[in-house]
């Protein structure tokens, strides 16, 4: 199974590639989100090769319908990582593939193509960078630790913005990096904490098991081991409960 998740994200990544910088047509869904034919030819894809080699498990994909949600093993997919930076040529745009267990990660695949970095994590077998295996930071405390966060309008819309410049001001670096690319920096030790306040279960399928087997904690804002409830926050995990205390403080 990992050689099919690894073969699936390079295959679908490749594919979104030859569209990079091309200026691809771009369509809006209903949520204003943008979708451009790049993500869907590379859904489509890796669907196929999943069906082909697995067609009993079930399919949760971003732009297309799910499938045997039944089964005991479901594959997630996001085709396009970062759309928007696709669109706008910004080259840490991922293609995500991850394997659920009884809807617990078990794999999770990164892709990077324009950059080829590959993130691979399989569970209890470790986090890999391009086949280097790769750990959290041990930074502990705030005064030298370096956060990433998503966009700030999905932390207002869920009345964290206080408690994100709270966090941001006791840290001693912040920096934007969206999208999975957060969690593939926390990963590897570059960055030592990242949060998302909106996010859906193929966004970061791949990056928890990531994180887990680097060595770090993942759970939503609540501190609750979850990849379902549309807050996420990853740490190298000697932060992870300071940075809980500070977001659930009134």
């Amino acid at each position: 199974m990992i050689d099919v998740a690894i073969e699936t994200a390079k295959k679908a990544g490749q594919l979104a590639l030859k569209y990079y910088q091309t200026h691809p047509k771009v369509s809006y869904k209903a949520d204003t989100s943008p979708v451009t034919k790049a993500d869907i030819e590379a859904e489509k894809l890796a669907r196929s090769i999943i069906v082909k080699n697995f067609p009993d498990h079930g399919i949760i994909g971003e732009e297309l319908p799910n499938i045997n949600l039944k089964s005991k093993y479901q594959w997630t997919i996001d085709p396009i990582d970062g759309t928007k930076l696709f669109i706008r040529g910004i080259p840490t745009w991922s293609t995500l593939i991850a394997l659920l267990e009884n809807g617990k990660p078990i794999i999770g695949v990164l892709y990077y193509p324009p950059i080829d970095e590959l993130y691979v994590a399989q569970h209890a077998k470790g986090a890999f960078l391009n086949n280097k295996k790769i750990k959290v930071s041990n930074v502990s405390s705030f005064k030298h630790a370096f956060m990433s966060h998503n966009a700030l309008k999905h932390f207002n819309n869920i009345n964290k913005v206080k408690q994100l410049v709270t966090i941001a001001n006791k840290c001693h670096v912040i920096r934007g990096y969206g999208d999975a690319y957060g969690y593939s920096l926390l990963a590897s030790g570059k960055i030592d904490i990242f949060m998302e306040a909106y996010v859906a279960i193929h966004d970061i399928a791949a990056p928890y098991i990531l994180i887990k087997e680097a060595g770090g904690q993942f759970t939503d804002f609540k501190g609750q081991d979850s990849i379902t409830s549309g807050t996420s926050l990853a740490t190298n995990g000697l932060l992870h409960e300071q940075v809980i205390k500070l977001l659930n403080k009134s």
